[in-house]
């Protein structure tokens, strides 16, 4: 549970981050569609979580950042889609419509990403847990008894 919470705070963070730019993009850069500014957003976003899941949230100092970080960047890649697919499945019912000419309004964006991220958090925090920070293996026990050394005949 104290890793969920802090898996949470630390996706506060980076969404703040996301929206922020996101935002941000949607505002300075109208005609660029606004999938291509939710990528640009999501890369600040995640490469946040990572640092501060790492060091914080689930401790991860037993294995090398190079290694977790293309976990923690394939992990969230899948919930970029995910969240993307969302996204655009909420804006098909918020604005019956399929196709867009251009970009819906800035705010009819952010609030499907908002509904979106409910789901997203629990694809992105089961990922971590178990596969991206999760603990090395400890070595198993041997169930077997140690096998006295052999005489060797004389």
């Amino acid at each position: 549970m104290r890793q969920l919470i802090k898996f949470c705070i630390v996706g506060a963070s980076s969404t703040v981050i996301d929206l922020g730019i996101y935002a941000f993009l949607l505002h300075a850069l109208p005609q660029v569609p606004w999938y291509v500014s939710q990528t640009i957003a999501f890369c600040f976003g995640v490469t946040n979580g990572f640092i501060w899941n790492r060091l914080w949230t689930f401790q991860a100092h037993q294995g090398a950042a190079r290694n977790q970080y293309p976990k923690f960047f394939a992990t969230n890649v899948i919930g970029w889609a995910l969240n993307l697919g969302l996204q655009k499945v909420f804006l098909v019912f918020l604005t019956g419509q399929l196709v867009h000419a251009a970009n819906p309004s800035p705010s009819d964006l952010i609030l499907v990403k908002l509904c979106a991220i409910p789901i997203v958090v629990i694809w992105n925090f089961s990922a971590a847990r178990f596969w991206t920070f999760r603990a090395p293996a400890s070595p198993r026990q041997s169930s077997t008894l140690p096998v006295p050394p052999v005489a060797s005949p004389e």
